[in-house]
Protein backbone atom coordinates (compact mmCIF):
# COMPACT_ATOMS: atom_id res chain seq x y z
CA UNK A 1 0.00 0.00 0.00
CA UNK A 2 2.88 2.62 0.79
CA UNK A 3 4.74 1.65 -2.16
CA UNK A 4 1.83 2.42 -4.47
CA UNK A 5 0.93 5.59 -2.82
CA UNK A 6 4.88 7.13 -2.93
CA UNK A 7 4.19 5.76 -6.81
CA UNK A 8 1.02 8.19 -7.43
CA UNK A 9 3.13 11.03 -5.41
CA UNK A 10 6.09 10.64 -8.05
CA UNK A 11 3.13 10.42 -10.43
CA UNK A 12 1.59 13.59 -9.50
CA UNK A 13 5.06 15.29 -9.06
CA UNK A 14 6.00 14.04 -12.87
CA UNK A 15 2.93 15.98 -13.91
CA UNK A 16 3.36 19.34 -11.83
CA UNK A 17 6.82 19.02 -13.42
CA UNK A 18 6.10 18.90 -16.75
CA UNK A 19 2.76 21.53 -16.08
CA UNK A 20 6.15 24.25 -14.93
CA UNK A 21 8.36 23.25 -18.04
CA UNK A 22 5.30 23.32 -20.59
CA UNK A 23 4.80 26.92 -18.96
CA UNK A 24 8.22 28.01 -19.08
CA UNK A 25 8.65 27.01 -22.31
CA UNK A 26 5.29 29.08 -23.92
CA UNK A 27 6.51 32.33 -21.80
CA UNK A 28 10.04 32.09 -23.10
CA UNK A 29 8.29 31.66 -26.77
CA UNK A 30 6.08 34.33 -25.99
CA UNK A 31 8.99 36.66 -24.81
CA UNK A 32 11.12 35.94 -27.69
CA UNK A 33 8.35 36.61 -30.38
CA UNK A 34 8.23 40.17 -28.51
CA UNK A 35 11.63 40.78 -29.12
CA UNK A 36 11.65 39.73 -33.18
CA UNK A 37 9.22 41.97 -33.53
CA UNK A 38 11.03 44.96 -31.37
CA UNK A 39 14.43 44.34 -33.19
CA UNK A 40 12.21 44.28 -36.66
CA UNK A 41 10.94 47.85 -35.71
CA UNK A 42 14.25 48.80 -34.75
CA UNK A 43 16.22 47.42 -37.62
CA UNK A 44 13.80 48.97 -40.39
CA UNK A 45 14.26 52.44 -37.93
CA UNK A 46 18.15 51.77 -38.57
CA UNK A 47 17.91 51.44 -41.99
CA UNK A 48 15.41 54.98 -42.58
CA UNK A 49 17.54 56.53 -40.04
CA UNK A 50 20.83 55.79 -42.59
CA UNK A 51 18.95 56.94 -45.56
CA UNK A 52 17.60 59.92 -44.69
CA UNK A 53 20.97 60.94 -43.48
CA UNK A 54 22.14 60.62 -46.99
CA UNK A 55 21.76 63.15 -50.07
CA UNK A 56 20.72 61.93 -53.37
CA UNK A 57 24.22 61.16 -54.29
CA UNK A 58 24.55 58.66 -51.58
CA UNK A 59 26.86 61.27 -49.75
CA UNK A 60 26.17 62.24 -45.94
CA UNK A 61 23.48 65.63 -45.79
CA UNK A 62 24.89 67.63 -44.11
CA UNK A 63 22.01 70.26 -44.02
CA UNK A 64 19.67 67.30 -43.02
CA UNK A 65 22.44 66.40 -39.74
CA UNK A 66 23.06 69.99 -38.88
CA UNK A 67 19.09 70.29 -37.80
CA UNK A 68 18.29 67.31 -35.02
CA UNK A 69 14.32 68.47 -35.34
CA UNK A 70 14.18 68.48 -38.77
CA UNK A 71 16.41 65.49 -39.35
CA UNK A 72 14.17 63.57 -36.40
CA UNK A 73 10.79 64.44 -38.27
CA UNK A 74 12.12 63.14 -41.58
CA UNK A 75 13.44 59.66 -40.20
CA UNK A 76 9.98 59.39 -38.40
CA UNK A 77 7.84 60.53 -41.28
CA UNK A 78 9.99 57.53 -43.63
CA UNK A 79 9.41 55.03 -40.90
CA UNK A 80 5.50 55.90 -40.25
CA UNK A 81 4.96 55.72 -44.30
CA UNK A 82 6.90 51.81 -44.40
CA UNK A 83 4.71 51.16 -40.94
CA UNK A 84 1.54 52.16 -42.58
CA UNK A 85 2.11 50.47 -45.41
CA UNK A 86 2.65 46.89 -43.59
CA UNK A 87 -0.47 48.23 -41.33
CA UNK A 88 -2.90 51.24 -41.90
CA UNK A 89 -3.78 51.13 -38.39
CA UNK A 90 -0.37 52.61 -37.68
CA UNK A 91 -1.24 56.69 -37.17
CA UNK A 92 2.06 57.89 -35.22
CA UNK A 93 5.44 57.14 -33.99
CA UNK A 94 6.10 57.67 -30.46
CA UNK A 95 10.07 58.48 -29.38
CA UNK A 96 10.77 59.41 -25.41
CA UNK A 97 14.47 59.96 -25.47
CA UNK A 98 16.10 58.53 -22.43
CA UNK A 99 13.67 56.12 -22.10
CA UNK A 100 14.48 53.39 -25.23
CA UNK A 101 10.49 53.75 -26.51
CA UNK A 102 10.39 54.40 -29.96
CA UNK A 103 7.88 52.55 -31.67
CA UNK A 104 4.68 53.19 -34.13
CA UNK A 105 0.95 53.97 -32.52
CA UNK A 106 -1.75 51.94 -33.56
CA UNK A 107 -5.36 52.60 -33.38
CA UNK A 108 -7.50 49.43 -33.81
CA UNK A 109 -11.50 48.90 -34.05
CA UNK A 110 -11.61 48.99 -30.40
CA UNK A 111 -9.65 49.04 -27.03
CA UNK A 112 -8.99 45.18 -26.71
CA UNK A 113 -7.56 44.75 -30.40
CA UNK A 114 -3.78 45.49 -29.97
CA UNK A 115 -3.63 44.35 -26.51
CA UNK A 116 -2.07 41.30 -27.69
CA UNK A 117 -1.33 41.82 -31.04
CA UNK A 118 1.90 42.89 -32.72
CA UNK A 119 2.08 44.98 -35.76
CA UNK A 120 1.75 41.91 -38.12
CA UNK A 121 -2.05 41.31 -36.01
CA UNK A 122 -0.61 38.05 -34.88
CA UNK A 123 -0.18 36.77 -31.68
CA UNK A 124 2.34 38.81 -29.36
CA UNK A 125 2.30 38.60 -25.49
CA UNK A 126 3.30 42.86 -25.04
CA UNK A 127 1.14 43.86 -27.59
CA UNK A 128 1.43 47.48 -29.32
CA UNK A 129 1.24 50.73 -28.10
CA UNK A 130 -2.28 52.20 -29.20
CA UNK A 131 -4.62 55.20 -29.36
CA UNK A 132 -7.63 55.22 -27.51
CA UNK A 133 -10.17 54.62 -29.77
CA UNK A 134 -12.56 57.22 -28.99
CA UNK A 135 -9.80 59.54 -29.84
CA UNK A 136 -9.21 61.07 -32.89
CA UNK A 137 -6.62 60.02 -35.34
CA UNK A 138 -4.93 63.00 -36.35
CA UNK A 139 -4.13 63.43 -32.46
CA UNK A 140 -5.94 66.72 -31.88
CA UNK A 141 -8.13 66.02 -28.77
CA UNK A 142 -7.91 68.07 -25.76
CA UNK A 143 -6.30 64.79 -24.29
CA UNK A 144 -5.19 61.59 -26.61
CA UNK A 145 -4.49 58.84 -24.67
CA UNK A 146 -2.35 55.96 -25.63
CA UNK A 147 -1.71 52.97 -23.85
CA UNK A 148 0.78 50.01 -23.78
CA UNK A 149 2.00 46.91 -21.49
CA UNK A 150 4.00 47.13 -18.58
CA UNK A 151 5.71 43.47 -18.21
CA UNK A 152 8.69 41.85 -16.59
CA UNK A 153 10.48 42.62 -19.97
CA UNK A 154 12.28 46.22 -21.13
CA UNK A 155 9.23 46.19 -23.63
CA UNK A 156 6.57 48.31 -25.11
CA UNK A 157 5.67 51.24 -21.71
CA UNK A 158 7.97 48.97 -19.03
CA UNK A 159 10.61 51.61 -19.21
CA UNK A 160 7.70 54.65 -17.86
CA UNK A 161 8.06 53.33 -14.08
CA UNK A 162 11.36 55.45 -13.59
CA UNK A 163 9.20 58.40 -14.29
CA UNK A 164 8.19 58.00 -10.64
CA UNK A 165 12.02 59.09 -9.47
CA UNK A 166 12.56 62.87 -9.35
CA UNK A 167 15.93 62.96 -10.65
CA UNK A 168 15.24 60.72 -14.15
CA UNK A 169 11.72 62.63 -14.66
CA UNK A 170 13.54 65.80 -14.73
CA UNK A 171 15.92 64.94 -17.19
CA UNK A 172 13.68 63.01 -19.67
CA UNK A 173 10.44 65.11 -20.02
CA UNK A 174 10.48 65.13 -23.35
CA UNK A 175 8.22 63.15 -25.97
CA UNK A 176 8.19 63.31 -29.98
CA UNK A 177 5.35 62.32 -31.60
CA UNK A 178 5.12 61.87 -35.12
CA UNK A 179 1.76 62.13 -37.49
CA UNK A 180 1.23 62.32 -41.59
CA UNK A 181 1.81 65.98 -40.69
CA UNK A 182 4.71 66.49 -38.51
CA UNK A 183 6.12 66.48 -35.71
CA UNK A 184 5.30 67.06 -32.02
CA UNK A 185 7.02 67.91 -29.40
CA UNK A 186 5.65 67.54 -25.85
CA UNK A 187 6.77 68.22 -22.31
CA UNK A 188 5.87 65.56 -19.45
CA UNK A 189 4.21 67.80 -16.29
CA UNK A 190 2.76 64.84 -14.20
CA UNK A 191 3.81 61.02 -13.01
CA UNK A 192 1.73 58.83 -10.87
CA UNK A 193 0.01 56.31 -10.24
CA UNK A 194 -4.23 55.72 -9.60
CA UNK A 195 -6.45 53.44 -10.00
CA UNK A 196 -7.80 52.39 -13.28
CA UNK A 197 -11.12 53.88 -12.50
CA UNK A 198 -9.88 57.27 -11.14
CA UNK A 199 -10.54 60.75 -13.85
CA UNK A 200 -7.23 60.27 -16.07
CA UNK A 201 -8.41 60.03 -19.36
CA UNK A 202 -10.92 62.94 -20.09
CA UNK A 203 -10.76 63.10 -23.73
CA UNK A 204 -12.33 66.24 -24.45
CA UNK A 205 -14.79 68.87 -23.10
CA UNK A 206 -17.71 70.41 -23.71
CA UNK A 207 -16.58 73.50 -22.03
CA UNK A 208 -13.84 75.24 -22.59
CA UNK A 209 -13.69 76.42 -19.21
CA UNK A 210 -13.22 73.00 -18.07
CA UNK A 211 -9.95 72.69 -19.57
CA UNK A 212 -7.33 74.05 -17.46
CA UNK A 213 -8.86 73.01 -13.71
CA UNK A 214 -8.53 69.65 -15.10
CA UNK A 215 -4.90 70.08 -16.31
CA UNK A 216 -4.23 71.33 -12.95
CA UNK A 217 -5.87 68.87 -11.37
CA UNK A 218 -3.51 66.33 -13.37
CA UNK A 219 -0.56 68.04 -12.29
CA UNK A 220 -1.22 68.70 -8.64
CA UNK A 221 -1.68 64.56 -8.87
CA UNK A 222 1.90 63.90 -9.69
CA UNK A 223 4.33 61.97 -7.42
CA UNK A 224 7.37 64.28 -8.97
CA UNK A 225 7.63 68.13 -9.05
CA UNK A 226 8.27 69.36 -12.65
CA UNK A 227 8.14 73.14 -13.31
CA UNK A 228 5.85 74.01 -15.95
CA UNK A 229 4.09 77.06 -17.50
CA UNK A 230 0.77 77.82 -17.14
CA UNK A 231 -1.79 76.06 -18.87
CA UNK A 232 -4.18 77.66 -21.50
CA UNK A 233 -7.45 76.73 -23.16
CA UNK A 234 -5.70 76.18 -26.54
CA UNK A 235 -3.35 73.52 -25.15
CA UNK A 236 -3.92 70.31 -26.16
CA UNK A 237 -2.22 67.33 -24.09
CA UNK A 238 -1.14 63.45 -24.44
CA UNK A 239 -1.46 60.71 -21.96
CA UNK A 240 0.61 57.75 -21.32
CA UNK A 241 -1.35 54.42 -19.68
CA UNK A 242 0.12 51.60 -18.49
CA UNK A 243 -0.28 48.93 -15.65
CA UNK A 244 1.54 49.68 -12.57
CA UNK A 245 1.65 46.62 -9.70
CA UNK A 246 1.47 48.50 -5.84
CA UNK A 247 -2.06 47.22 -5.67
CA UNK A 248 -4.86 45.65 -7.79
CA UNK A 249 -6.16 47.39 -10.76
CA UNK A 250 -3.21 50.08 -10.80
CA UNK A 251 -2.32 52.13 -13.71
CA UNK A 252 0.85 54.25 -14.26
CA UNK A 253 -0.62 57.86 -15.82
CA UNK A 254 1.69 60.33 -17.72
CA UNK A 255 0.49 63.42 -18.90
CA UNK A 256 2.52 65.93 -21.51
CA UNK A 257 1.28 68.62 -23.35
CA UNK A 258 2.46 70.17 -26.63
CA UNK A 259 4.81 72.66 -26.99
CA UNK A 260 5.36 72.56 -30.78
Amino acid sequence: MKSKIMALIRFVLILIILACISILGKRGLDYWTNMKNNRYIEDLSKQVEADVDKDSNGDVDVETVKNPLARLEKIHLSLLKKLKEQNPDVIAIIEIPGTGIKYPVLQGPDNEFYLRKGLNKEYDIAGSIFMDVYNSPDINDDNSVIYGHHLEIDSMFTPLDQYRKQEFAEKNRTIYLTTKYGLREYEIFSAYGTPSSSDYRTLDFTYDGDKVPYFNKLRSSSEVKLDTRPFTEKDTIITLSTCQYDYADQRLAIHAVRIR
